[in-house]
């Protein structure tokens, strides 16, 4: 019996200095019933050259100009005929046979919608750290981002009902992805198995968005958050009069009248709305970004 068909959406745009090892990660994949499709945004480096040397690993390349990463992916996935989903950024690499764990667990699987694994996060110094899905994810995630994208697959059944990717958003489309595909009833399943590296270079979106990622961030909480979203206020609160003053680096920047404000403001939001909802506030990494700090440390 054919394995089922899967369908990879690689976006790119003057990717040159990344692309080729993204496509040498899925190409050793050898996966022999992958559609899969890039959709290039007119770039202007040699880009293109090194799509046309790899072309016949392609089942469609588009390059034209696009409205930015969400709507080419969005134009990518309307030529998807696959079972199941995924998506694959131009700096990312998939692990070895991880389409084929993927296609196996699907087929093993029939109740599960989403699977998501681990990832090993790759930093521009050098240092390699892997995460794997922790528990319970799934109903945290209005709140707490525990998904690491290019480690995540879905039928494309469960893709057709939520719609398509927010082209409003540039930095928080994929979390918000996630929520309204748990919102449709999508069933998830974990695996602590590596199945990307995510690449973190000095000047890819997830390094350099600190403030725009922030407010991406709140207007996706604000949708999907518990307390009717009121969530958002809180950690916003917390964000801008505390975690830009360094109250949440380790060891914090504040001093001990400061701290003592701080932690003070923090019992009361314990005992207002609970721990779970107070200590899963994990913006430090934005603040450290928009104060020139290495946020990965």
């Amino acid at each position: 019996m054919n394995p089922p068909k899967l369908s990879l959406i690689t976006p790119c745009f003057n990717s040159s200095a990344t692309l080729e090892r993204t496509i040498q990660s899925v190409a050793v994949q050898a996966y022999p019933n992958l559609q899969w499709i890039l959709m290039d945004g007119a770039s202007k480096d040699a880009t293109m050259g090194i799509v046309q040397k790899y072309a016949n690993l392609f089942h469609k390349i588009v390059s034209e100009p696009d409205g930015g990463q969400t709507n080419a992916l969005n134009k990518g996935f309307r030529f998807a005929e696959g079972e199941i989903f995924g998506w694959l950024c131009a700096d990312d690499e998939l692990t070895p046979d991880t389409l084929a764990f993927v296609s196996d667990y699907f087929q093993q699987h029939p109740d599960v919608d989403v699977l998501t694994g681990g990832c090993a996060r790759v930093f521009s110094d050098g240092l390699i750290l892997n995460t794997e899905p922790q528990p319970h994810l799934w109903e945290r995630i209005g709140y707490h981002n525990g998904i690491e994208q290019p480690s995540t697959f879905w039928r494309a059944k469960l893709h057709h009902a939520c719609g398509e990717l927010d082209e409003s958003m540039y930095y928080s489309f994929d979390w918000d992805w996630w929520n309204r595909m748990r919102k449709a009833g999508g069933r998830i399943a974990t695996t602590p198995r590596i199945l990307s590296k995510y690449h973190f270079s000095e000047n890819n979106k997830t390094s350099t968005g600190a403030r725009k990622l922030i407010l991406e961030m709140y207007r996706t909480m604000k949708r999907h958050a518990p307390l009717r979203g009121y969530l958002a206020d809180i950690y916003l609160f917390l964000y801008l009069r505390f975690d830009l003053h360094g109250y949440y680096d380790r060891p914090p920047a504040c001093g001990k009248v400061r701290c003592f404000l701080f932690k003070h403001v923090i019992r009361t939001l314990l005992k207002i709305f609970g721990k779970e909802l107070i200590y899963s506030y994990n913006w430090n990494f934005a603040s450290k970004q928009e104060r020139g700090i290495p946020w990965w440390k």
